[in-house]
């Protein structure tokens, strides 16, 4: 589902936006989510009483979409190695999570399995790729102000441990 007009205006500003987990990709390969659970201070599965709490992603053309994994359900993101992998054919998934607002006592409960190469794996693009294709302007143009490009993080010849060196340097 998409978001609502009221959104529009702070989508792209995590402060606004999201207070909990705020606007990024995953740098790994891909990464596998199971459905949130909301649970009172005894424990207790409930409802969440928040219909705005949940993760939020970016579709390829820009729009805010509010992501309800099914409780049966596995889900997947494309992380940037994936994109640099594919030269560009699969892009990274912008996401986002917002809590529940106010003074709630639910929490939100989730587990996320990232999937990565080894540390010392290469990070080149397949031959019949461009550097231009791996993050076309389009793309870099609809990312949120928070997500750092990966242009500016990643070069040719780069392994999965420089290009997460260089990851975390840009947001930490």
């Amino acid at each position: 589902k998409e978001s609502g007009e009221d959104d529009a205006t702070n989508e792209n500003d995590d402060t606004k936006f999201s207070n909990w987990c705020g606007w990024h990709n995953d740098h790994g390969s891909l990464t596998g989510l199971l459905p949130a659970l909301y649970l009172d201070p005894g424990g207790n599965i409930v409802n969440c009483p928040d219909t705005t709490a949940g993760l939020y992603c970016k579709s390829r053309n820009g729009k805010t979409v509010h992501a309800r994994i099914p409780e049966d359900a596995i889900a997947f993101q494309v992380g940037e190695t994936m994109q640099i992998h594919s030269g560009g054919l699969l892009e990274a998934t912008p996401h986002a999570v917002r809590g529940c607002k106010g003074g709630s006592s639910v929490s939100r409960e989730t587990f996320a399995v990232f999937m990565e190469p080894e540390y010392h794996s290469s990070m080149d693009i397949p031959a019949s790729r461009t550097l231009e294709d791996t993050q076309c302007a389009e793309a870099e143009r609809s990312l949120p102000s928070s997500v750092r490009t990966i242009s500016k993080r990643w070069k040719m010849g780069m392994n999965f441990g420089e290009f997460s060196n260089a990851t975390f340097a840009a947001f930490y």
